[in-house]
Parts: C-alpha cells; structure tokens; sequence
C-alpha cells in the first residue's frame, strides 16, 4: 500500500511539473508574438493630426473641401428630416406586452 501511495505522489508530481513547463513555454509564445507584432507598428509613421477648426467656424473653402470629400465617400445623400431623437417606448412596451401575453393561459374554451 505505501508503494502504491509513493507512485501515486511520483506521477502527481509529474504532472504538475509538465503542466508548468507546457504553461511557460505557452506564455512565451504569447510573449514573442505580442512582440513581433508591435514592432512594425512601432516603425510606422504616426498620422497626421489635422489641427481643429477655427472658434468663428469654417471658411467657405473648407466647407466645400469637406463637402466633396463626404460626398466621394458615401455618394449622394439627402437628408430629410434633422430633430432630436424621443426617447418614446412605444417598440419596447409592444415587446414587453407580446412577451407578457405569451406566458398567459389561454381565456377562450378550449376547441376539440
């Protein structure tokens, strides 16, 4: 029985040893590529920042610039309506009625 005990630890032991040195050869794994991939990120140019627009607003110039840029970029648009959004619950309380209706039992006699 003690020989059997003294395996039992032996092997136990061994699995935690392996299990540690699998553990920290994936750390370093993950360490070595966490590092190959910020290294050309490191050697990139940083963009350009574009300084803020002026307190009394936009020249006429940069409007059209911005203008023409929007435009190439999502192609005609036309805005209809601009308002502050309500924040009604008119879909969430449909919803919520559905779902509560759904769990009740039926009022009507049942059809055979």
């Amino acid at each position: 029985m003690n020989e059997l005990v003294a395996t039992s630890l032996w092997i136990y032991g061994l699995a935690a040893v392996v299990s540690l040195v699998i553990a920290g050869v994936i750390k370093l794994i993950v360490l070595l590529l966490g590092r190959a991939e910020r290294a050309p990120a490191r050697s990139a140019a940083a963009p350009a920042v574009p300084a803020p627009a002026e307190a009394a607003g936009l020249s006429a110039q940069n409007l059209a610039v911005i203008s023409a840029a929007v435009y190439a970029a999502l192609g005609e648009q036309r805005i209809l309506h601009i308002e502050p959004s309500r924040r009604g619950g008119g879909w969430a309380a449909d919803g919520r009625h559905v779902h509560h209706t759904s769990h009740a039992p039926p009022t009507h006699p049942a059809k055979r």
